[in-house]
């Protein structure tokens, strides 16, 4: 994930037993009204085509987590933007302090 197009934070599978990148935060609102938009900008270092990268949400309603954008990037070394809104329903991702809990997740490649 990028703030512009020069750092980068790496993530990488933990292990064999727990094969999955996951890059977690949190974001404070001033109101539990606002839609919700989410933006990353990310980089790949291999090629993911058979390792779908997505972009979620936690629903504190459900205790799930919803995928707001996917994308399988082809090649390696290729900048990628991953864009979701939520719109419906937002006091069930808001917390009582106006949190909203997000993660960039991905399936380790084998």
């Amino acid at each position: 994930m990028a703030t512009d197009n020069d750092i980068y934070v790496q993530q990488c599978a933990r292990d064999t037993l727990d094969p999955y990148g996951i890059f977690l935060w949190k974001k404070k609102h001033t109101n539990n009204v606002d839609i919700i938009t989410s933006t990353c900008i990310l980089k790949t270092s291999i090629a993911p085509s058979t390792s779908e990268v997505f972009l979620q949400i936690y629903n504190r309603n459900s205790g799930n987590w919803e995928t707001l954008d996917s994308d399988n990037v082809t090649a390696a070394d290729t900048e990628f933007t991953l864009n979701g809104v939520q719109s419906s329903n937002l006091s069930y991702y808001y917390d009582g302090s106006f949190w909203v809990c997000r993660r960039i997740y991905q399936k380790a490649q084998t």
